[in-house]
């Protein structure tokens, strides 16, 4: 598998924002596109947090991976995260198959694009879903229907890990590290057991565990902007919704991934797959085992999905 960081835009202080990009050279047939967004809350995360062993897979089918960063709450709202989005969308169908057949002699189809993300960035594939050409999307275990005030997103919770964490209060060293001066932040790690947990980690936590997320997220209290549920249509394109039982995340969980599908069904999408994984929390499929070394029900619900990827593209 080859890989390079190319910048797909600026921030705002014209600092480059970079997507990940991955392929095979096994095949040498014009590849689909395959856009995965990363998970975090819109506060943390990066391309990074990708598991390797899904890009190799789908690589392995002849797809062109596009793993982009973007702007993270709270320097920007969830809209620009959102903008951020459908630019990488918009870039990797305009500008990338140039680049790439150019520096590395790859040929890409732009006319073949799915997308699929993990927790926020689910929202987000779902979102490109609403509004751009797509064959197929795959969110894994989404954050859903922030519209709608009594959903759990919009509550405190007691839920390890968030519950867990004492409150904090930034510094005003922290706030500095959280929103530093003359840079947009759009890569930022996700706290791990056994790591230490920087200034946003902690600010991350404190929010979710009070509820306050939606206000911190959209400011302005327009919540279906970063809601696709409130764009369904029969004009969407299949979706399959990847959904550990025993997630209880805010924002996401069984419940809610199971009105989506009714919802999705009674608006016209034309395809609706909900794959329930037993016993499985918020980001099973995250640790580097799963694939690796694990294989079992982990894993096979993650093939199953790719699987389903693969099959509504043409590749070769």
């Amino acid at each position: 598998m080859e890989s390079t960081r190319i910048s797909y835009k600026t921030d705002d202080y014209d600092n480059p924002m970079y997507a990940h990009v991955s392929w095979s050279t096994a095949s040498h047939f014009p590849k689909p596109i395959a856009l995965i967004y990363h998970g975090g809350g819109l506060m943390v995360g990066s391309s990074e947090m990708i598991p390797k062993p899904q890009t190799e897979y789908l690589c392995s089918k002849g797809f062109l991976i596009v793993a982009p960063n973007y702007r993270l709450v709270p320097q920007v709202s969830g809209r620009e995260a959102f903008a951020d989005a459908v630019q990488a969308y918009d870039w990797a169908i305009s500008d990338l198959p140039k680049l790439l057949q150019a520096e590395h002699g790859v040929d890409i189809d732009p006319a073949q694009v799915v997308a699929m993300g993990h927790s926020s960035g689910g929202t987000l594939a779902l979102h490109i879903a609403s509004c751009r050409p797509l064959k197929a999307a795959t969110a894994f275990y989404p954050s859903l229907f922030l519209a709608d005030p009594t959903t759990s997103m919009h509550k405190p919770t007691t839920v390890p890990p968030f519950g867990l964490m004492p409150d904090f209060t930034p510094t005003k060293e922290d706030s500095a590290s959280i929103e530093p001066a003359g840079h947009q932040v759009s890569e930022a790690p996700l706290a791990l057991p056994g790591m230490i947990p920087q200034p946003r980690n902690k600010w991350q936590m404190h929010v979710l565990k009070h509820g306050e997320w939606p206000q911190i997220a959209q400011p302005d209290g327009d919540y279906p902007a970063l809601d696709p549920m409130t764009r369904v249509s029969g004009q969407w394109p299949p979706v399959m919704v990847v959904q550990g039982e025993a997630d209880e995340v805010p924002g996401s969980g069984l419940e809610l991934v199971e009105r989506a599908e009714r919802e999705m069904r009674a608006a016209g999408v034309t395809e609706v797959v909900l794959e329930v994984v037993p016993g499985e929390k918020h980001m099973f499929d995250l640790p580097s085992t799963v694939g690796t070394v694990g294989k079992g029900p982990k894993w096979l619900a993650v093939v199953k999905e790719l699987e389903w990827l693969v099959r509504h593209v043409s590749v070769k």
